[in-house]
């Protein structure tokens, strides 16, 4: 578990020979694939004064304190290019805490009042345990990558992974 920087030095280094991250990576040595889609959304713990709204506006993002992931990570990228859309910067927020994995974060907004954004797929179990409260409020989606070295050879098992996991393309049959 670790940012998509991290992961593809991992790759790079010998470290790992897969990885799925959620940002892109742009080094000729790394082969990618898309391998399905998420979105981020803003969460919150139960004692968030918004709680019970159905939506908000762009500009009350500014009314609350965060809990983010911290730089080099796809999911505050993403939520960056949201709030980039509305006009703002990550600058504007009230960070009071950044974390390097959504399950500290989760257990970070589930005992607090502060807001976070995670990824759609994080916290989706957690939003239907109840634990935490989706706000609406429309983010950018990203793709999911599943990524390797191209210079190395994938192990059955790696393979068989690929394949029941629905990876379809050059990933999946390479050698």
């Amino acid at each position: 578990i670790a940012n998509t920087e991290q992961v593809a030095q991992m790759i790079k280094s010998g470290a790992a020979t897969l990885g799925f991250v959620e940002g892109e990576i742009k080094d000729a040595t790394l082969e990618t694939e898309s391998f399905g889609g998420d979105s981020v959304v803003v969460v919150v713990g139960e004692r968030h004064p918004w709680v019970g709204k159905k939506r908000i506006a762009p500009k009350q993002l500014m009314e609350s304190p965060w809990i983010l992931r911290e730089r080099g990570s796809g999911t505050r990228d993403l939520f960056e290019k949201g709030l980039k859309n509305f006009g703002m910067r990550i600058a504007d927020l009230q960070i009071v805490l950044e974390l390097p994995s959504n399950e500290s974060i989760r257990a970070a907004v589930e005992a607090g009042d502060c807001a976070a954004a995670l990824s759609g797929l994080v916290a989706a179990p957690l939003l239907a345990a109840g634990t935490l409260t989706q706000i609406k409020i429309d983010l950018p989606t990203r793709s999911i990558y599943v990524v390797r070295h191209k210079e190395r050879y994938l192990s059955n098992a790696e393979k068989t992974l690929l394949e029941t996991l629905g990876a379809s393309g050059t990933l999946a049959l390479a050698k």
